[in-house]
Parts: structure tokens; C-alpha cells; sequence
């Protein structure tokens, strides 16, 4: 009877420890200016950036058109550039990046200002 409380035991303990070891989403810190006094409505919330793997989340809390992402390597070459609009807040726009592990920066411009921030990509 002892034996098979050592085998839930050993199960139990590597299903705890092995739930989500490879789910790593991190939250991208972005900085810049956003919003400004000569703006006459209030600035909407920034723009929240995460990355798990390689797919870079954007998510929009607020309705935002002319959304400009650029992305680029640690070499200053872009290998990513659109811009975005979404019609409602609460949307958030993926972005795969199929590029090599390494550091990147993001750029995200709009009227409202402009915020940076630097992300990795792991193997």
C-alpha cells in the first residue's frame, strides 16, 4: 500500500512542476510620449506589448486607426512594419516573427505619440 502512495506522490510532483514551464508571455516595457496638452481628448490607454516565443502581442485597450509598428533587429534592420487600426478596444493584433533568436526593438507611432521598447527572442 506504501508503494502506491509513492507513486501518486512522484506524479503529483512532476505535474505540478512541469504545468506551464514552457508558456512564458512577458510583457514588453514600452516608453516614450503619449498624449499631449494640445490634444483636446483624452489620450487613449497605451498599447500593451508581450511577447512568448515568437509571437508579439499588441493589445489595444482602446479604438486606435494609423497604429505604426516597426520592428527591427539589433542590427537596425526592419523586418517587420505595418500599420494598424481597430475599430474597438479590446482587440489584439499578433504578430509571428520568424526571425532568429536575437534582440529587437518596436516602435509604435501614432498622433497620439510615440513609445519604444526592446524585446528578445528565444530559441
Amino acid at each position: 500500500m506504501k508503494h502506491y502512495h509513492y507513486h501518486y506522490l512522484v506524479v503529483l510532483f512532476v505535474f505540478l512542476f512541469s504545468v506551464n514551464v514552457y508558456a512564458e508571455t512577458k510583457q514588453v516595457d514600452v516608453e516614450g510620449k503619449w498624449g499631449d496638452e494640445l490634444i483636446r481628448t483624452s489620450a487613449p490607454e497605451l498599447p500593451v506589448v508581450s511577447i512568448d516565443g515568437n509571437l508579439l502581442s499588441i493589445y489595444l485597450a482602446d479604438a486606435l486607426e494609423n497604429l505604426t509598428i516597426v520592428i527591427a533587429d539589433s542590427n537596425g534592420f526592419i523586418v517587420y512594419q505595418d500599420c494598424i487600426s481597430s475599430n474597438e478596444g479590446g482587440y489584439t493584433y499578433p504578430i509571428w516573427l520568424s526571425k532568429q533568436p536575437g534582440s529587437y526593438t518596436i516602435e509604435i507611432s501614432h498622433s497620439y505619440g510615440t513609445l519604444n521598447g526592446m524585446f528578445t527572442v528565444n530559441p
